[in-house]
């Protein structure tokens, strides 16, 4: 074993974003550079549990799942206590996808205990208003992230982050008692294939994601209504949660008479389906005043630009270089900025989208290569007291 790998959530688990993808891409870009690995992940999905024959491995991969029960989003199963211990004895390093769930707890735990070399990647739950949230509202878990997440993650040889915006929040509970790497996310383009421009009357937007405060999807739908064309269409797939929220969506989505649809969650082939059949993803999160700006960075966007298809942006991710790539437009979380970019595009033709799509593509491949990244990180792993231009400074945006 060269590395051990603990998440939460691994493909092909369903319903739980971004995360369970980010871990899927590093495991197999590392083991196409011949790293082997132990992988400890719960066997949760929205879809059935997962199985050894259904989760993706390779002559250089070991899976060990463990049953996961009661509270399923944070992966808990007192069957991760051995296999996660086990992982932390045997592993030379060990590297920790997420915070503040069941199994990245006791592998930062047991890797504290054990003094063993490890790294953790936050995943969004360090961001500054989500900070600013649980300090707010959620008392419990602010002595949870003090008393158990902080103090790991001290003792980490490294903590990655993908944007500016996550590394601050790091460095604002941290300060510098952590060592902060600051690299994007890798994506499989090659999956993707860039489509055609889509050739039907008026401009059709998707958006991709849970349907919570924190996309900012019914912020986002509030303004679009009011300055939409009449050919103009919005097409909204993911999961939600049958709440206030959600209740809210369905009201507008009878509001908008046709013009917006919903087609909950959507296999991988239906997502490349209906990002070739549409003109720009949206990802408005921070638009919500309740749901503040959780997304780290924003897997949908990424695959979006893979796929050929220009995005529109909330600033303050991991995207606000878009537009001097050309490959997107940003716009501030208010309504007169929203509306703004929601002019341009309508002002935009064929041959200027084209360029866009043929930017987005050409800035993935040079920027977001699954296995240049993974080596990266890997630098990391193995060499923590090297410099590398990765490392995070203090208002750098260097990666």
């Amino acid at each position: 074993m060269d590395v051990g790998v603990v998440a939460t959530h691994f493909p092909p688990a369903k319903g739980y974003g971004g995360v369970s993808t980010t871990a899927g891409v590093l495991s197999r870009a590392w083991a196409e550079k011949g790293y082997r690995q132990t992988l400890v992940v719960s066997d949760e999905s929205i879809g059935g549990r997962l199985n050894n024959e259904t989760v993706f491995v390779n002559n250089l991969i070991d899976i060990g799942l463990y049953k996961c029960y009661w509270f399923r989003r944070w992966g808990f199963g007192l069957g991760a206590i051995p296999k996660i211990w086990r992982l932390c004895v045997q592993a030379p390093v060990v590297y920790v996808h997420g915070i503040a769930t069941w199994p990245s707890t006791l592998a930062a735990g047991f890797c504290a205990l054990l003094k063993k070399p490890f790294m953790v990647a936050v995943h969004g739950g360090l961001m500054p208003e989500h900070v600013a949230l649980i300090r707010r509202k959620k008392p419990l878990k602010w002595l949870f992230y003090r008393f158990l997440t902080f103090p790991s993650l001290r003792r980490a040889i490294a903590v990655h982050c993908t944007s500016v915006t996550e590394a601050e929040g790091v460095r604002a509970v941290l300060a510098d008692q952590a060592r902060i790497v600051l690299i994007p996310n890798g994506i499989d383009y090659q999956d993707y294939q860039v489509a055609n421009y889509p050739t039907e009357i008026g401009v059709q937007l998707c958006f991709l994601g849970h349907i919570q405060p924190e996309k900012g999807i019914n912020a986002f739908i509030k303004i679009w209504l009011k300055n939409r064309n009449p050919a103009d269409r919005l097409v909204v797939a993911g999961t939600s949660a049958d709440d206030d929220y959600f209740s809210e969506f369905l009201s507008l989505l009878a509001q908008s008479e046709g013009a917006i649809r919903y087609l909950g969650y959507l296999q991988t082939d239906e997502v490349k389906n209906l990002l070739a059949a549409s003109h720009y993803l949206i990802l408005p999160s921070g638009l919500e005043e309740e749901g503040g700006m959780r997304e780290n960075f924003g897997n949908v966007v990424a695959e979006s630009l893979a796929a050929g298809r220009p995005v529109l942006v909330t600033r303050g991710l991991a995207w606000d270089h878009l537009p001097s790539y050309g490959a997107g437009l940003v716009f501030e979380r208010d309504e007169n900025s929203v509306m703004e970019v929601l002019r341009k595009i309508n002002n935009i033709d064929q041959a200027e989208w084209e360029m866009m799509s043929n930017y987005g593509r050409a800035y993935v491949e040079q920027n977001l290569h699954p296995i240049k990244l993974a080596e990266k990180i890997w630098q990391v792993l193995n060499n923590p007291d090297q410099p590398g231009d990765f490392f995070y400074r203090l208002k750098e945006t260097a990666v």
